[in-house]
């Protein structure tokens, strides 16, 4: 009874560090990038705030969570955690996307079973992206 316990535990581990089973790979680099937030106000609307992290020269902002499942196969690699007024979120970790450069992947590592969230690239504002199909809206003003 004990090693079925002992099995148990490992599988639920195992289960939560791949991405809620869906082989996804989210081990930091070694080193890893230190994404600061900061805050984003809306030039048409300045009581219009989003959470904002920039990768490669670009903004990102709050886009949507998962339509459906997300894969292994759809995320790449890790890139590193994000740090919010100063705290270090190792558990919260950016990946990029395999499908666009236009998103990535806010992934939450130790939480069971939260959905990822997708931040698309400011610079698409007003234009249409290549939005993955496994990518949900959820409607924000800045995207309308």
């Amino acid at each position: 009874m004990r090693t079925m316990s002992k099995a148990a535990a490992l599988l639920g581990t195992l289960f939560i560090l791949t991405g809620c089973g869906k082989g996804i790979n989210c081990d930091l680099p070694p080193e890893p990038i230190k994404f600061n937030t900061k805050t984003y106000v809306s030039p048409t609307d300045k009581d219009d705030t989003y959470l904002e992290i920039e990768y490669d020269g670009r903004k990102f902002l709050p886009y949507g969570t998962v339509e459906r499942s997300l894969k292994g196969e759809d995320v790449g690699k890790c890139l590193g955690y994000v740090v919010q007024d100063g705290t270090e979120d190792k558990n919260t970790r950016i990946c990029l996307l395999t499908a666009t450069e236009d998103y990535l992947a806010e992934i939450f590592i130790d939480v069971g079973m939260q959905q990822p969230v997708f931040f698309r690239a400011e610079d698409t504002i007003g234009k249409t992206a290549d939005t993955p199909s496994y990518i949900k809206s959820l409607d924000y003003d800045i995207w309308r």
